[in-house]
Parts: C-alpha cells; structure tokens; sequence
C-alpha cells in the first residue's frame, strides 16, 4: 500500500505538493485525478524517491521505497513512455529492466503481454507514440513488482489500445497487484479504477470509492443524436440504462455515462453524431453552487478506504477538509468542482 502523511514538496517559494495525506488500498486499481499542474507527477515521484519531499513522508508499504531490499520488485513504474534508448530494441529494453530490478522475467513473455511480440527484435526509436506506452508498461512489469505506478499511460493509445490497457490493468488487479494510476482525464479512468485520489494545485481535495464518486457527480441524462434510435433504444436498455425521450433521431438516456454510450453504440455498429451532457449533478460542481458538494459527500466516499486509513488520514472530504490539506490550503472541496470541469 501506498501512504502519503503530510507530504509537501516545494521548489523555491512554490509549493507544487502542499502537505498531502491519502493512503492508496492494496489489491485496487486507484485513479490519482487532477488537471496538468496538480502535482501529480511530482506526488508519483516522491513515492519512487526520484526527488525528496520538503517535509512529510511517502511510504510504500508503510517505509520509503529505498529500505526495501529489492526496491524494483516493489515497485515497477513508468511516468514517461519515452523509458528506452531509441538505439536498443525492445527486447534487450526489458532484458535490461528485469536484470536492473534483479528479477528473472521472460522478456518475450512480457512483450506479448503487452502486444508487441512481433516487434520485440525492433529497435524503439522507430516505434510509435502508442507502442512506446506498451513498452513502457512491460518495463514497469519487469520486475514482476506488487505494486505498478503509471502516469498517463493511456496517452497516444487508440480507443483500442485503451481498452486494451484496461483490460491489462485489471488483469494485474485481479493478480493481486496495486495499481496507482495518475490522469487528467476522468473519463479514463471512471470504468476502470476502484479508487480515487483527487489533487488540484498541489492539494488533496478528495478520496474514496470511484464508484461513488461517478454516481455523485455523473450527468442525469445524455442527449444522443443518431440516425438508428430505435437500435440505439435497445443496446442502451441491455446495458442497464434508461430511455427517458426519444424525440426524432435524438434520444434522452440516464444511468450510463457518455463514455459508455460511446463504447455501445460502437460495439453495436451504431453510427452517433453528438453527445451531449444535460443538466445534471456536474452542475453541482460550479464554484457558484459549492455547497452542492459539502458536508453530504464525505459519507458517499470515505468508507471504502477507512479500513485502511488511520485516523489523521480518513477525514478527507470532511466539511472543513483541514485534516486532510492543512488549515492554510486555499482549495475546498467544492475546487473538485475546478478539477471535474477541466479533467471531463
């Protein structure tokens, strides 16, 4: 488990991390959400130790990363894509990678899980944006390590790739490992992670169950325009959703996200020529509206990672927030409403 106990990081008179608490399950794929500049890489590479915190502490399983004695089979993480020399092919890459972490991994293995069996004699400087990622996870995965920390993997990945990177990634849940994942966008990680960790400018907002999180601030309808929408009608009732208006080829639905609508209607060979959010809890986000998201969310998302949560660390979206960000930190927890509206 990953545990971050007041952890700042500041560079000159900045504070790009500004003493963050949460605390990451074991076992779960967990979303680290925040738009560019929140601190999330900074935050990823204090757990790895690439730079030291200012104050606080970022512990892997409850001691920074360098008292473990093989920290590589730990820990596997990748936060750039561009993780190999261009002149080296795939497999000597990950050959390296393994030796480095001091594990025995089947290179060959490892590039086939990832979709590049045929490209491993390839050298990676010829390699696209999207393969660069997969082998980016291979290298993260090469020292078989309980713990994987990805940032923006998804990056230059086709929505076959993404789909395919999910698949991977519950797989390596589903084995037990944990899964710390860094994005800006929630649509990325709304149907993939169990958890999530909400940062904007360098402060913890919010933790807790994905689930409830999507639930509270999901749209209450999508408005779909498609020229198959009896089609449409059926796929999105199979799938659990609901048809509030059909209006011509413009149909009304609620209880599916438009990234899900997405991922049916192509699944069901229909064509969908706009989506569109109606009026719904997300408006509850606007700064103007903050108290939609006040002393009611707490409950909603706390309690899935109270188990694991000392007590200093499980208040983190209380009314006041003060245990979790410091007295002195500026954004509240209706700054999710920031975060949502410039991550969706």
């Amino acid at each position: 488990m990953l545990r971050a106990e007041n952890l700042t990081k500041r560079f000159g008179s900045l504070d790009v991390v500004s003493n963050a608490s949460f605390a990451v399950r074991a076992g779960a794929v967990t979303g680290f959400l925040g738009p560019n500049g929140a601190g999330k890489t900074t935050t990823l590479r204090l757990f790895l130790e690439l730079i030291h915190p200012t104050s606080g502490s970022a512990l892997v399983d409850g001691r920074p990363l360098h008292e473990w004695p093989a920290p590589g089979r730990k820990v596997g993480a990748v936060l750039d894509g561009h993780c190999a020399h261009p002149g080296r092919r795939a497999i000597d890459s990950v050959r390296w990678a393994a030796r480095l972490a001091g594990a025995g991994a089947d290179a060959e293995e490892l590039l086939g899980r990832v979709g590049l069996a045929e490209a491993a004699g390839r050298r990676t400087g010829a390699f696209s944006r999207g393969m660069l990622q997969r082998l980016a996870l291979a290298i993260a995965l090469a020292g078989d390590p309980e713990i994987v920390i990805l940032d923006e993997p998804m990056n230059g990945l086709d929505a076959e790739g993404i789909a395919w990177i999910k698949t991977v990634l519950r797989d390596l849940r589903d084995e037990g490992r944990t899964v710390f994942i860094a994005s800006r966008l929630l649509a990325e990680l709304e149907d993939l992670v169990d958890d999530l960790v909400v940062i904007a400018q360098g402060n913890v907002v919010g933790s807790g169950s994905a689930g409830a999180f999507v639930d509270r601030f999901q749209p209450q309808a999508v408005s779909v325009l498609s020229d198959q929408p009896q089609a449409l009608g059926i796929a999105v009732s199979r799938a659990g959703g609901q048809i509030l208006d059909t209006n011509g080829q413009r149909v009304l639905i609620s209880g599916l996200t438009s990234t899900q609508l997405d991922e049916i209607a192509r699944d069901a060979g229909i064509a969908l020529f706009g989506v569109t959010e109606e009026s719904g809890p997300r408006s509850a986000l606007s700064p103007d509206l903050s108290p939609a998201v006040g002393p009611d969310l707490s409950p909603d998302l706390s309690p899935d990672l109270s188990p694991d949560l000392s007590p200093d660390l499980s208040p983190d979206l209380s009314p006041d927030l003060s245990p979790a960000v410091g007295p002195d930190a500026h954004p509240p927890i209706a700054d999710v409403a920031g975060i949502v509206g410039e991550v969706c």
